[in-house]
């Protein structure tokens, strides 16, 4: 007979038959705790439901209708619970909504439950289920989470006709945003454990999602498998053998999801359970069929080495072998698939572009096209090109000798053009002109017409969506935006007349600048609490507040409450570029001047110790060897400029040894960072107490005084490992308070002082 779909058994008697065939097997007695559904699994756990309490389904109706979100219909039945798709009513998002019944389960199903709630939690990826809060409400554990409309991987092979092998390049696509996944998971300690087919979702924009973590487990040595958990047809075999296992058992499961996906069925099939782990055991898979290359048929026998130590891990397939199989197909191959005659089968719905070319990439109507964000590093020679063209948002957490990096959720085929920060608020712009933001949001400057204490995952601003953004400035609890006609949007805190709307009134969503709707901006920047904007002509304006000059409007004029033309000095010809620092302003001319304004505090602006700020520009002079100012930073109290040459000149206080010159001595004059003086400096980002700059070596290289966890046990008592998930406070724990997180900061947290540049990342 047909293996059907195995699965913890719930309600249903022992398989007397199937015990008495399999007691012998001291591997298969391992399984006592599964059962073979012959029935649908869904029209099996339908009825379970059916026969449960009244009271249980009154109640758990009852839950269904939550306030603020519209229920549309379920999407999933399980044996914990169900799953509700809803519409939230603030923003029109449709979610969905895991409810689990607590106090229907056993002690251990429900550790399982809030397992899920704490793995979903920690993990912020594009080719994850976004996790968008819980709450428990009576008995019922309530996890909302991102909605993938285009259904399950399993759906998708099951609807597909035997006789038309998917595309090779389709499969590839899917696989790697998997194993970007997995890949990301294995970094922050945490192994899947179910990875299947069908806990793989679809979403309609061509994104591929790994879900359902119930049970995940957060690796802190290797796991012992003293139960069987997951499904079998995924089973690794030291998993079969009830021995320790890791994060390779995952690759192995990705291996089966791979040969699943080129096969259009299980990679290891069997008519009975120790016929199924005696091929696991043995790694007896199907064959892929001839139509997919060498390359990813070696990169499938490699995930399936008997021995976990010979299988690469998630991360060396993402970087190694995924680009190898792409390189081998060329530019063309793997889009179409041949049939038995060799000759090409002429598909014309579902297309993926490749060198801005359209190519036939299978015949399937209806289908989706889930290959767009690909993260493989494939070579861009003549021969072997890039199939996407896309960038990826990472947040960098270092400390001491070690780093790590955690991908931002944003879409994953859309090419990121400017990110704009300040404190905790973030706005990132794309190259398609949408706007997605983050952070705190208690001022509206998130753009999302609500006031939001913190919003963790990257939301599009809709208000807007029918304008095309270009660039973004962000001051303290605002946001500008110019738009491809130049117009410019603003929202937030208005206390300081930063949204130039001649009041003092807030915004919750971005609204024009009346008084340049008609003046076309092509720059706008920002900062703490005034904005400046550049038209084509070389005329800039300014509004917002400034008790040092920053207004660049005369001594007398410290607020303006909507844009005022600055005056310029019959030296400042031809504005090329307007900086806003903190309190400052910085204007660069095309012949490569560069003039300020506002605070000098710690001499930052060269202007001399005793003069505290200038309301009117003064030219800023550096090595008269090295005039010519291509870009700066200012913070509170120091700047860096970065000069022609790729050279970086340092002014300002030196308290915390934030001008990179070996020591934390005072210094009076503008230095040059000698330490990269024979490297190329491409960007560079002032804070507080330290400096940042990144070099055309691919390198990221700090030097001050920074905040972080350490890295050794050192101080154990008080300090908090950096590989010590379970106690290291996220920023999902502190309720998205401010204050909370700054608290946890100051408490946790140890200064770490660099004197010379050091590379923190390369």
């Amino acid at each position: 007979m047909e293996l059907k779909e195995i699965h913890r058994k719930l309600s249903r008697e022992p398989n007397t038959e199937q015990s008495a065939t399999t007691e012998d097997l001291s591997v298969l007695s391992r399984f006592q705790s599964l059962s073979l559904f012959v029935d649908n699994p869904t029209q099996q756990e339908t009825s379970n439901v059916s026969k449960r309490d009244p009271e249980q389904q009154k109640q758990q109706q009852h839950v269904l209708d939550l306030t603020g979100y519209r229920k549309l219909r379920p999407v999933g039945q399980g044996s914990f619970g169900v799953a509700i798709l809803y519409e939230r009513q603030s923003d029109g998002q449709q979610v969905v909504m895991k409810q689990i019944a607590l106090s229907n389960l056993a002690k251990p199903e429900r550790e399982m439950a809030m397992n899920e709630v704490e793995v979903f939690s920690k993990l912020h990826h594009p080719n994850i289920i976004a996790y968008l809060g819980s709450s428990v409400r009576g008995d019922l554990l309530l996890i909302e989470m991102e909605y993938a409309d285009g259904g399950t991987l399993a759906q998708m092979l099951a609807e597909r006709n035997q006789s038309e092998p998917l595309p090779e390049r389709f499969v590839l696509n899917i696989f790697e945003q998997l194993t970007s996944a997995i890949s990301y998971m294995h970094s922050q300690n945490i192994l899947h454990r179910d990875l299947k087919t069908a806990n793989v979702f679809l979403h309609g924009k061509g994104t591929v999602k790994v879900g359902d973590f119930g049970i995940s487990k957060i690796m802190n040595t290797n796991v012992h498998a003293q139960t069987v958990l997951g499904t079998p047809y995924y089973f690794s075999p030291e998993m079969c053998e009830g021995k320790e296992y890791n994060e390779k058992s995952d690759v192995w499961a990705l291996g089966c999801i791979l040969g699943e996906m080129c096969c259009l069925k299980k990679a290891f099939t069997a008519t009975n359970l120790s016929e199924l782990v005696g091929k696991i055991m043995t790694a007896e898979y199907v064959p892929l069929p001839a139509n997919y290359s060498e390359s990813l048929r070696h990169v499938l026998g490699l995930m399936f080495q008997i021995d976990p130590i010979a299988r690469p891990s998630a991360s060396e397939l993402l970087q190694y072998w995924i680009p190898f199989i792409y390189r081998n197909l060329g530019s063309t191959e793997g889009f179409q698939k041949e049939s038995h005659s060799l000759n090409v089968i002429n598909d014309e719905s579902l297309n993926v572009k490749v060198n801005n070319r359209q190519t036939p990439l299978e015949d399937k109507p209806n289908s989706v096209i889930y290959g767009e964000g690909s993260t493989a590093l494939i070579g861009t020679d003549g021969n072997h090109s890039l199939p996407f063209d896309r960038t990826v948002l990472y947040q960098m957490h270092s400390f001491g000798a070690s780093s790590s990096l955690a991908p931002l959720h944003l879409p994953p085929a859309i090419k990121i053009k400017q990110i704009s920060t300040r404190g905790q608020h973030f706005v990132a712009v794309m190259e398609d002109g949408s706007v997605y933001s983050w952070g705190e949001g208690d001022k509206g400057q998130l753009g999302h017409d609500a006031l939001e204490t913190w919003h963790h995952i990257p939301m599009r601003i809709h208000s807007i969506k029918q304008r095309k953004v270009v660039s973004a400035a962000v001051g303290d609890g605002f946001t500008i935006l110019c738009t491809a006609s130049g117009t410019l949007l603003a929202c937030g805190d208005n206390s300081n007349g930063c949204l130039g709307q001649g009041n003092k009134a807030s915004l919750l969503v971005p609204k024009p600048i009346v008084k340049l709707e008609h003046v076309p901006i092509v720059q706008v920047a920002s900062g703490t609490t005034h904005v400046l904007a550049l038209t084509e002509g070389g005329i800039v304006y300014s509004w917002g507040s400034s008790n040092h000059g920053a207004l660049a409007l005369g001594k007398r004029i410290h607020v303006a409450l909507e844009p005022e033309r600055i005056i310029l000095p019959q030296l400042v010809q031809n504005v090329r570029e307007v900086y806003a620092g903190p309190d400052c302003t910085v204007l660069f001319t095309r012949q490569g001047d560069c003039y300020c304004c506002g605070s000098n505090a710690g001499n930052r602006l060269g202007l001399g110790r005793k003069v505290s700020g200038s309301a009117t520009l003064r030219p800023i002079h550096l090595d008269a060897k090295r005039s010519k100012i291509l870009a700066v930073s200012v913070a509170d109290t120091h700047a860096a400029f970065l000069i022609e040459g790729g050279f970086l000149i340092t002014m300002g206080d030196n308290t915390s040894g934030q001008r990179g010159v070996g020591h934390k001595c005072e210094l009076l004059q503008p230095t040059i960072v000698h330490e990269l003086q024979s490297r190329y400096v491409l960007n560079v980002k002032c804070s507080q107490t330290y400096t940042v700059a990144t070099t055309d070596d691919n390198c990221v290289v700090l030097w001050g005084t920074r905040l972080g966890t350490t890295d050794g046990n050192e101080d154990s008592d008080r300090s908090v490992g950096r590989n010590n998930n379970e106690q290291r406070p996220s920023l999902a724990t502190v309720a998205n308070s401010t204050t909370a997180l700054a608290n946890i900061l100051s408490s946790l947290y140890k200064h770490e002082t660099i004197l010379l540049p050091a590379d923190v990342l390369a």
